[in-house]
Parts: C-alpha cells; sequence; structure tokens
C-alpha cells in the first residue's frame, strides 16, 4: 500500500526552469501558455443578491407570508411566520407551539444544526461556507467550465474565455453542478430549492452568451441537493438531497421523476453515475453506502465500521474499479468489479474493499500534509489521481494505474498555494489530449490549470490489460492513437 511517506523531498518548480533535475516537480503553468482562459472569481459589492430583487420591505407580513407560499413553498411560508413570531412574540405568541411542531417536520429540520456548518461537514468543497470558490464542474465532450461563487453566481467560461453569469432568486445554497453529456450548453445545479437545469448558448464569441430556458426540478420532500450525475445518452438525471432518504431519476426530455427507494433510514448524500452507465453508487450521511444495478434498479448495500461515512469517491473510466474513502480514517479503498461478487448472484459474499493508499498525515517539507480527505477525482486515462485534505492546504496527485492487483499507486507531486489560499474545488479536464489537466478551484477565487503531459510511457501501463478495448499500441505522448480514439467514440454515440 501507497504512503505520503514516500513522497522525497520536493521543490516547487516552473515548466520553464531548465535547471531542473527531479523526476517529481510541481507542474505550474500560465493559461495562456495551454490556451485556456485566465479566471480569477471576484465578490465585488454588486453581486449582493439583495440588490438583484425588488425588495419586499414595504410589503406587510401577510403579504410577506403569502409571497413566499407563492413564489417558493408551505414550508418557506412557516418559516417566514416563524421568524415572525420570534420578532413580536406578543402576537399571538399561542401559535408559536403548534407552528414548531410543523416545523420540526420541514426538510430544513433533518439538517440538525447550522446550515453552512452541516453543509460545509458534510460538502466535499473544502471551506465551503467561506470558500469563494464553492465547485467546479467541466463538460464531458467540449472545453466548457461552470464555476460556483459564494454568492451563488454561477460562472459558464469556454475556451476562447467568453463568460455566462447565471443567477436566481431561489437558486441558494448551491452544492452541486453537472453538465448534460451529448449537448452544447445545458447545465444542472443542485440548490437548497431544487434542481435548476440551465441552457447557455455561446453563439458569438464578441456577443454576450444568453443563459434561457430554465427548467425546474423541484419537490418539497427533495432540498439541498448534494448530488447530480446524468447517464452516458444524457436523457436521465439522477439526484439525492441530504434532507431525503429518496433518490429521484429525471426524465429530462419528458420533465418527469421516478423514485429510487431504499430500506433505510439514512438520508443521501452523494451519487455516481459510472462511466459505462451499468452502476450507479450512491451513500449516505452515515456508515452505509449502495451500488445499484441499472439493469433492473437493484441494490447492494455495504456498511462501514467505527460510524464512519463515505466522504467522496469516484469511478475509474473503465467503471471496473470504484475508489472511496471516509470521514474518519485516512486510508482510501478500491473496490475491484473484476474480483467482486457484486450483481452475480451469490447473497452471501463477502464484501471486500482493498486499501491502496495510506493518507495519514506526515511532515513533508516541513509541512504537515494528509489526514482525512475532502475530495479526490480521477482523470479520464486513470493515470492521475488527485486529492484534497480538510486540514492540510496541500493537494497531492499519485500516479495510478489499473493492474491485476486492484490499483497501483505512485506518488507524483505535491501543490501547495499561497498563505491566503486553499484548494477548495479541483476537477480534471476530461477532453485535454496532451495527457491530465488539473483544474484547482483556490478558496480566494482564483482558477489555476496543472497540465500532466505524458512524455514517457508509464511505469504501470493501464492499457496492458486492454481494459477500455483500444489498440495496446502507444503514442510517444502516451495516449491512445487517433483511429482507437475515432472508434471508441462512435461505440460511444452509438451505444
Amino acid at each position: 500500500m501507497c504512503s505520503l511517506r514516500d513522497f522525497p523531498e520536493l521543490q516547487d518548480c516552473s515548466l520553464t526552469d531548465k535547471n531542473v533535475s527531479m523526476a517529481l516537480v510541481i507542474k505550474r503553468v500560465k493559461p495562456e501558455t495551454i490556451g485556456y482562459p485566465n479566471i480569477v472569481i471576484q465578490l465585488k459589492g454588486d453581486q449582493n443578491t439583495e440588490s438583484l430583487f425588488l425588495p419586499t420591505s414595504r410589503l406587510t407580513t401577510l403579504q410577506q407570508i403569502l409571497s413566499k407560499f407563492a413564489e417558493e413553498n408551505f414550508w418557506t411560508a412557516c418559516d417566514e411566520l416563524s421568524k415572525y413570531f420570534k420578532r413580536n412574540p406578543s402576537n399571538l405568541s399561542v401559535l408559536m407551539y403548534p407552528l414548531e411542531v410543523i416545523m420540526k417536520l420541514s426538510p430544513r429540520a433533518i439538517l440538525k444544526g447550522s446550515e453552512n456548518l452541516v453543509l460545509t461537514d458534510i460538502s466535499r468543497t473544502k471551506l465551503w461556507s467561506s470558500s469563494v470558490v464553492r465547485c467546479m464542474s467541466w463538460h464531458p465532450q467540449v472545453t466548457k467550465l461552470a464555476i460556483v461563487s459564494s454568492h451563488d453566481f454561477v460562472y459558464v467560461y469556454n475556451k476562447k474565455g467568453a463568460e455566462a453569469k447565471i443567477k436566481n432568486k431561489s437558486q441558494s445554497a448551491i452544492l452541486s453542478l453537472a453538465w448534460r453529456p451529448l449537448s452544447v450548453g445545458t447545465l444542472a445545479v443542485g440548490c437548497e430549492k431544487g434542481i435548476f437545469i440551465w441552457t447557455i448558448e455561446f453563439n458569438n464569441i464578441h456577443v454576450r452568451p444568453t443563459v434561457n430556458n430554465v427548467c425546474k426540478f423541484v419537490r418539497d420532500d427533495h432540498r439541498y441537493i448534494t448530488g447530480l450525475s446524468w447517464n452516458k445518452m444524457g436523457d436521465l438525471l439522477i439526484s439525492n438531497a441530504v434532507t431525503s432518504k429518496t433518490m429521484y431519476i429525471w426524465n429530462y426530455p419528458l420533465e418527469t421523476c421516478v423514485p429510487l427507494r431504499s430500506i433505510s433510514s439514512d438520508t443521501l448524500n452523494f451519487v455516481h453515475w459510472s462511466p459505462d452507465n451499468t452502476k450507479v453508487f450512491s451513500c449516505s450521511t452515515n456508515e452505509t453506502f449502495r451500488i445499484w444495478s441499472t439493469d433492473d434498479w437493484t441494490s447492494d448495500k455495504w456498511s462501514l465500521n467505527n460510524q464512519s461515512r463515505v466522504q467522496c469517491a469516484c469511478w475509474s473510466p473503465c467503471s471496473l474499479v470504484l475508489l472511496f474513502a471516509t470521514d474518519s480514517c485516512s486510508i482510501i479503498n478500491a473496490i475491484d468489479f473484476r474480483k467482486s461478487d457484486v450483481f452475480n448472484g451469490s447473497k452471501n459474499y463477502k464484501k471486500v474493499a482493498w486499501p491502496i493508499i495510506d493518507i495519514k498525515s506526515e511532515c513533508i517539507n516541513d509541512k504537515v500534509i494528509g489526514g482525512t480527505l475532502s475530495d479526490m477525482c480521477w482523470d479520464q486515462n486513470a493515470q492521475r489521481l488527485a486529492i484534497t485534505f480538510k486540514n492540510s492546504a496541500s493537494l497531492v496527485v499519485f500516479q495510478t494505474a489499473i493492474s491485476e492487483a486492484v490499483v497501483d499507486c505512485i506518488p507524483f507531486c505535491i501543490i501547495q498555494g499561497r498563505l491566503d489560499e486553499e484548494p477548495s474545488a479541483i476537477a480534471f479536464q476530461p477532453t485535454y489530449e496532451k495527457g491530465s489537466l488539473l483544474t484547482i478551484g483556490w478558496s480566494n477565487g482564483n482558477i489555476e490549470y496543472v497540465p500532466f503531459e505524458y512524455t514517457t510511457k508509464p511505469k504501470h501501463d493501464i492499457f496492458g490489460t486492454n481494459l477500455f478495448g483500444v489498440n495496446k499500441d502507444r503514442s510517444i505522448s502516451g495516449l491512445p492513437s487517433m483511429s482507437a480514439t475515432t472508434n471508441s467514440l462512435f461505440d460511444y454515440l452509438l451505444n
């Protein structure tokens, strides 16, 4: 098992440094050198949400409550009424007790604490409540990046730097983003009220992109959407909410949904559809997670020890390996579906997860690195795994290879931010042709690109087992040949 102790003494170097002789260095480049937009999210005074909409202070209390009921839902109106009674305790105080009973049944009550504290704890975004960058998502087929700021603005950029800005009065406490595959600009946004699906058009880079055709998927029992995931054809969207025990599969073209119910008392945290469309991973806010088969939508339940919960998880590009880490143990585990009897008809098989990386805190270069994970992401080639930590300002990257022994890992590099920033959100650009492009959203609003270009063949060739069904002949960059890539794309579009 690989660990942080295997990292050598590293130095922070630039790609332009001609004196670099070490094999493992931190690659930092300017966006223009790789042809990507320079992005800095700034929270200006004019981004105050109150200034964007008409004030309601001139309305009477009854009008404000009726407005909340008409524009949002019953629970929001009850919340507004409860606030009124707290401000005016002498007015009809006899109604406070039944109102408190009603509010205990509201979706917000399931959070069991301050909204910001609870969401910060369960979110995979580090410092969710205070970071300028809250979440980030790349489009799976084209170069478009969506970023959410702490003022609940959604910024969308294309490769040439054109920007679209999305804001809606009801779209608050954004927790998740997901681009719709095989579409030019359809973006799903998960927030407190539900799911907002936007259409963004970049028709002309000299004209501000247009944002229109918003579609809302809202249910009173499905609020605080922490998980969104599309299937590979982009017609089905699966979602889960931290206030709900039920996942929903939304048919986007028909605007209908089907609940996926499991016999459990746990609310859900996040969900991931596997790249091959055959499996879905979902985890709860407690010690259980499930792996679903999309053939018949049966699930296989797994339970963790020590009352821990899954903090983050990611699929391999071939969908044969699932990596996950908990909020109480500094180890990344792997479930290998080539060796597991999941969905193979065996009822009493032994559930095994292989530990592959020990990320217990270590002192490297006089800095404490490691501990409990905040998030991790795997690149589209299964060759780079990026990891962020809850109590460390550093980001760690491992070189990986899927082998017969599950996953081989080698320490690659450590990325350290400036004194005023920590890595809040991370994502790999899935269409980067020269290797892997890691995108980091720092807590102060800076967006950084870290390219990993494969100039030599990796020590562990993940294509040696031909998991992806492509030609084993490799180009000098370490990527599949053009003909293999084209054939895979045709197969993807036809399946």
